[in-house]
């Protein structure tokens, strides 16, 4: 699907009750057509190697900013000495025929989509990659005139981390030019007291992707962006 997409979370919604409060106000205020429900999964995965630690590299302290920036920029790692590509997302979108995944690595500098079969693919490197946390969204999906409203309850294991709400504008791919249209459209639905998380400052020019064309890998790195920054995976 193209357009723009803003994926945002809704930190202090209440379950079932806020969806459906999101619901009647889509349904009712903005007119929008129930297309469905709608389901996302993103997993994070380890990898059970430590590249310093296998190649002897000694990463300068946390006191000597400079050469930590060095080394990390060689892919060395960061505080702590954990290589800066220890971490893979694996963002998996739609059902059936419609189901597309898409894989966010190297310290978030690289996006690929890839076919389904990968996953089972990495399951089998145990030796390479170890599951350690997943998170999944279930809700439902909306459809008014061009635009499309996505909203879903989290859940992080068996936590639930609130509500997360996926604004697409179809007929311009460029955020900066819909973002002000998409933020209308979020203030008809939510509660004014919400507390909302806009998942700002997603760098989309550090994985490689155009900041000025949205495209589906750059709906799934700004869901890696909000895990992440937000300590939520």
């Amino acid at each position: 699907m193209t357009g723009s997409t803003w994926v945002l979370w809704w930190k202090d919604a209440q379950g079932t009750a806020s969806l459906g409060l999101l619901q009647e106000r889509l349904l009712r205020g903005l007119r929008a057509n129930l297309r469905g429900r709608w389901s996302m999964d993103t997993k994070l995965f380890h990898s059970t190697h430590n590249f310093a630690a296998q190649q002897n590299i000694k990463l300068p302290s946390s006191s000597d900013p400079v050469r930590r920036r060095e080394a990390e920029g060689r892919g060395m790692g960061a505080v702590g000495g954990t290589a800066s590509d220890q971490s893979m997302y694996l963002v998996v979108r739609g059902q059936g025929a419609g189901r597309r995944q898409f894989y966010v690595m190297a310290s978030n500098r690289l996006v690929v989509e890839t076919e389904p079969e990968m996953e089972a693919v990495v399951l089998r490197l145990k030796n390479l990659w170890a599951p350690r946390q997943a998170a999944r969204i279930e809700g439902y999906s909306y459809e008014g005139d061009d635009w499309v409203i996505r909203t879903g309850n989290l859940m992080v294991g068996t936590s639930y981390k609130g509500l997360v709400i996926e604004i697409n504008y179809l007929p311009c791919s460029n955020p900066d030019q819909t973002r002000g249209l998409m933020r209308e459209l979020l203030l008809m639905i939510l509660p004014p007291d919400a507390h909302v998380d806009a998942n700002i400052g997603v760098d989309y020019a550090r994985a490689g992707l155009d900041p000025t064309r949205m495209t589906e890998c750059h709906t799934a790195y700004q869901y890696v962006h909000l895990f992440t920054q937000s300590s939520l995976l």
